[in-house]
């Protein structure tokens, strides 16, 4: 599935999903293949560009798995634009206010960079009484929530009109007038940033605060802005603010 005009691209190029599964959905998918792909709602987003990541929601009171720590971290802090929840989303609430990860999720969410999706109104009123925006989708079959997802993207929703063209972020890279630019984690977390301050200036130390590690020096964000610069292609969306930081280059209205 692609867009029309030149330069084609995968509607979803540059999306991670995360797929929530329980665990004896899990089970029986183990028993059959390891690979998200081969299931009909990865294989529908999969088609539409999209890296789909699959994890477990443990039963009530069974050990969170690893691997849930890390799609929730991923989801708060930019390495996924959407989670949809096949099973209980009580382990990914859960997980996410004993790790701190509960506000980078929730502030997501509510910027329309992070979009939630459940399949039960339980569910959804679950993730809304956690103040995490949801939206329910009926019927829940695997086309149904995979065009949830594809419609979304494809409309542009959540992009931003800037000196440069209209841009969206997306956790590999960004789209930029129908074109994707891959970027590194590190980029997309700065771009994030500035993309969702629509144009107000964010001091170096903000952006700092961004870089892996967090609290990074002046030159350390310095250093990774130039980067970003030319790993846009020279692409003038970032501008230097004199003894203040950077912002997006949003174009007035």
């Amino acid at each position: 599935m692609t867009t029309g005009g030149s330069g084609a691209r995968p509607v979803l190029a540059g999306c991670r999903i995360i797929v929530s599964v329980d665990a004896r959905a899990a089970r029986a998918h183990v028993a059959t293949s390891p690979m998200v792909g081969d299931d009909e709602l990865g294989l529908a987003l999969e088609g539409a560009g999209a890296d789909v990541m699959r994890v477990v929601a443990p039963r009530a009171a069974a050990r969170t798995p690893i691997a849930l720590r890390r799609a929730v971290h991923r989801a708060g802090v930019g390495g996924a634009d959407a989670v949809l929840f096949t099973a209980s989303s009580a382990s990914w609430i859960e997980t996410a206010e004993s790790t701190g990860a509960l506000e980078g999720n929730r502030r997501r969410a509510e910027a329309g960079r992070l979009i939630l999706i459940a399949i039960d109104e339980q569910e959804t009123s679950r993730l809304l009484d956690a103040r995490l925006p949801a939206r329910y989708v009926e019927p829940s079959t695997p086309a149904v929530l995979a065009s949830r997802v594809v419609a979304h993207y494809g409309s542009g929703a959540g992009s931003i009109l800037t000196e440069a063209g209209r841009l969206e972020v997306r956790s590999g890279g960004v789209v930029l007038d129908d074109r994707f630019v891959p970027l590194s984690g590190g980029a997309v977390g700065l771009i994030e940033a500035l993309f969702l301050a629509r144009g107000r200036v964010l001091s170096r130390a903000e952006l700092g605060r961004i870089l892996p590690g967090g609290e990074r020096t002046d030159r350390a964000v310095e250093v990774a802005v130039a980067r970003l610069r030319e790993s846009l292609g020279g692409i003038d969306l970032i501008q230097t603010v004199v003894k203040r930081g950077y912002r997006l280059a949003v174009a007035e209205r």
